[in-house]
Order: structure tokens, then C-alpha cells, then sequence
């Protein structure tokens, strides 16, 4: 018997969003230390800037109040810059510890969707534990980053994010629950 239409489509779309959620993972794990590394970089950017343009108010002899509020632009900006790129120390961790959970259930995932296309009398149950353990940390990871105590935009998108991964979760664990399931009896 061979493997049914929408076993092969719901594996490709497991194995496809598996690869995808290994990347978004790996950049989790990273995210702190490129964090740091813009911020640094924004830093100088902005003392350069602050550097041409006492250089330029110095040269063009602007006024006083002129060159204050260049000052004032740039400290604007600075701030603006430390608010995005600011990222609570809680934050930090727990986005580090879901991109290696996330790492461990993409793995499943993948794995789920595999088997699903090479019909083993286990796909079926193998399939709704991948995306039963994939809503599950992605819920977890959307409570744990929108919740109060980590406050910031990273945070928050990296939280609400997850979202649109439970929409899909549930969208495939729908078409395996309401599709024939013949061809994964067991074979005698």
C-alpha cells in the first residue's frame, strides 16, 4: 500500500517547519550575544555621530540653541536604541533555554514527519507526540516570554511568535486525526 496523499503533504510541511524551527532555535541560543554586539555597535555609531556633529555645530557656528538640539536629537536616538535593544537578564536565559528545548522537539519533529512518510506502524502516534510536545513549548515559550517579569520587544516577539507555530501544530494534528489511517495499520 502506499503512503496516503495527505500523510505525504503533513510530513513535508513537519519536516519543512522542522528545519525552519532548527534555525529560529540555533538564532535563539545566539540572540544574547548578538544583542550585545548591536548594542555596542549602535553605541559607537551614535558617539561618532555625536563627534561629527559637534565637529560640524563648531564649524558652521550655529547657535546655542541650534546645536542643543542636536544633542538633544542624538540623545534621542540613544535612548531609542537602548530601549529596542534592551533584553531583561531573565528574558536572556529563557530564550537561550528555548532555543535548546526548541532544538531537542524541531529534532522530533522532523523525525515524526519522516516516519509518517515511511509508514511504520508507530508514524501515527510518533506524528502526534511531535506536535503535541511542539505546542506544548510553544505555549510554554509564549506564556514565559509575554509574562511581566520579561518585559522588552524581543522578548515579547520572540513570546508571540510561538503563536503562529501552535495555529499550524493544531492544523496538522487535525488532518492526521480526521484522515484514513489505514495504510499504517500494522502489516502482517
Amino acid at each position: 500500500m502506499k503512503t496516503p496523499t495527505w500523510a505525504t503533504a503533513v510530513a513535508i510541511c513537519m519536516i519543512v517547519l522542522g528545519g525552519c524551527s532548527i534555525l529560529n532555535d540555533i538564532q535563539s541560543i545566539k540572540l544574547p550575544d548578538a544583542i550585545e554586539t548591536a548594542k555596542v555597535e549602535a553605541e559607537k555609531k551614535l558617539k561618532d555621530a555625536q563627534v561629527d556633529s559637534s565637529t560640524q555645530v563648531s564649524a558652521d557656528s550655529l547657535t546655542t540653541s541650534e546645536n542643543k538640539q542636536t544633542e538633544k536629537s542624538i540623545k534621542e536616538k540613544q535612548k531609542q536604541v537602548e530601549e529596542i535593544l534592551s533584553i531583561p537578564e531573565f528574558s536572556k536565559t529563557w530564550i537561550v533555554r528555548f532555543g535548546y528545548i526548541g532544538l531537542a522537539a524541531a529534532a522530533l519533529y522532523i523525525a515524526g514527519g519522516i516516519f509518517l512518510m515511511l509508514r511504520k506502524s508507530f508514524s501515527i502516534k510518533l506524528a502526534y507526540a511531535a506536535l503535541g510536545i511542539s505546542i506544548l513549548t510553544s505555549g510554554l515559550q509564549a506564556a514565559v516570554l509575554t509574562s511581566s517579569s520579561s518585559s522588552g520587544m524581543i522578548a515579547l516577539w520572540a513570546g508571540l511568535s510561538q503563536v503562529l507555530g501552535i495555529v499550524i501544530d493544531v492544523i496538522l494534528l487535525a488532518v492526521i486525526f480526521s484522515s484514513d489511517k489505514e495504510a499504517y495499520q500494522t502489516q502482517h
